[in-house]
Formats: structure tokens, sequence, C-alpha cells
């Protein structure tokens, strides 16, 4: 179930579980957005995505309980029920829902540009 499908008190309840392991991570990737000029003979993805290259292994290492978190709270389970489950093609599939889902992109998008929300 997509996260932006849950309704009533469950949203509030999403939320407050996930306010902790999102900012934790947050602190860690924040540096992934900052403007940075971006290399001579680069395109501007490129360069972003030789930033992730280079940051994400070491952001999933350093938080993969908060990354259970934030998933199992998304899909409804349990943290060990997750764990239990977990497979490479389920978590590819879980962060792909998580990220593609339409009605949150707008939401990370602002946010991922240096702006708030409201911008």
């Amino acid at each position: 179930m997509k996260l932006s499908e849950r309704k009533g008190e469950e949203v509030l309840d999403i939320i407050a579980d996930l306010i902790d392991p999102v900012c934790a991570i947050a602190e860690d990737a924040g540096e992934l957005f900052e403007q940075q000029e971006v290399p001579e003979g680069m395109t501007s993805a490129g360069f972003f995505l030789s930033r992730v290259r280079k940051a994400l292994p070491g952001i999933i290492r350093k938080h993969k309980g908060e990354l259970v978190t934030i998933l199992s709270t998304v899909n409804g389970v349990s943290e060990e029920e997750y764990t239990a489950n977990l497979t490479v093609p389920q978590l590819i599939k879980d962060a792909y829902d998580l990220l593609t889902d339409k009605d949150l992109i707008p939401f990370f998008g602002s946010s991922a540009e240096g702006g708030s929300p409201s911008n």
C-alpha cells in the first residue's frame, strides 16, 4: 500500500513513527541536496548521480535500522517481519514504490531543490 493511500488516525501514527528515522537519515544525506557548481564537462544530472553514488552506500550502511523502520512502517508490518522477509527484489520494489508515490513527489521535490513545501 502506498503511503499516500493511508487514511484517518493511522496517518498520524505513521508520521509520528517516521519523523525520527527520516530526520536521522536527512542529517547525513543533506549535503546531497546542497547546490554545488557542476564541474566542467559534466551535466547536472551526471554530477548529482556521482554524488549519490559516493554517498549512498555509507548512508545505507549507517542507517540500516532507520531504513527498516521507514519501510516496515510504510508497509504496515513489524520491523521483525519486514527484516525476516527482506530480499533484494523486495527492497528495490519497496524503495521504488515509496519514491514514486505521486502524491508525495511534490513534497520531496520542493525539499530536494532547497526550497520549502510552501515555495
